[in-house]
């Protein structure tokens, strides 16, 4: 699987982009602003579908130019997600939102996790429908994840699952 990053907007959101590199399938996740910087990525590439990892303004500014211009659908509620041979499980962390999800690729140890956990901290709890109490039974989720598993937040730098056990944010 090949990952893009692309970061947009005021608040450099991290809009992913992953590709089956066999099929040329892709996804997309969090298109939050700056259409044009997102649009010329796709081209050549088969969209089945954009993925939000929650509905804040600064993770779906773009989502309706990416829609139209891809007419790939809009994912949500599913427990699995599949392009080409790649298979996103959707973990619910509400918390920072009560929407709240990530995507974690197992097969590659990778998990998408928007704004539930960044390098060394996790995602905002004192927004309109964020809870403190479900942050926490969100964090203790991820933890149980393999040590090796990179975690691509919505904001900043990756990171892992080992490294925020051992600074103490999760686990």
């Amino acid at each position: 699987m090949e990952i893009k990053t692309i970061k947009v907007g005021m608040l450099q959101t991290n809009c992913y982009i992953l590709i089956d590199d066999k099929s040329n399938e892709a996804v997309v996740i969090d298109p939050g602003d700056e259409a044009e910087k997102i649009l010329p990525e796709l081209e050549g590439l088969i969209v089945k579908f954009v993925l939000l990892t929650h509905a804040h303004y600064d993770h779906v500014g773009a989502l309706e130019a990416v829609l139209r211009a891809t007419g790939a659908p809009l994912r949500k509620d599913e427990e699995e997600i599949t392009f080409g041979q790649e298979t996103l499980t959707v973990i619910k962390t509400p918390g920072h939102t009560s929407d709240g999800v990530c995507f974690y690729a197992q097969a590659h140890n990778y998990l998408f996790a928007g704004d539930t956990l960044f390098y060394g901290m996790y995602g905002r709890t004192d927004l309109p429908t964020s809870s403190p109490r479900e942050m926490v039974l969100a964090l203790k989720k991820l933890a149980e994840l393999p040590p090796e598993t990179n975690v691509f937040s919505g904001h900043g730098r990756p990171t892992t699952i080992k490294q925020e056990k051992e600074f103490g944010t999760i686990g």
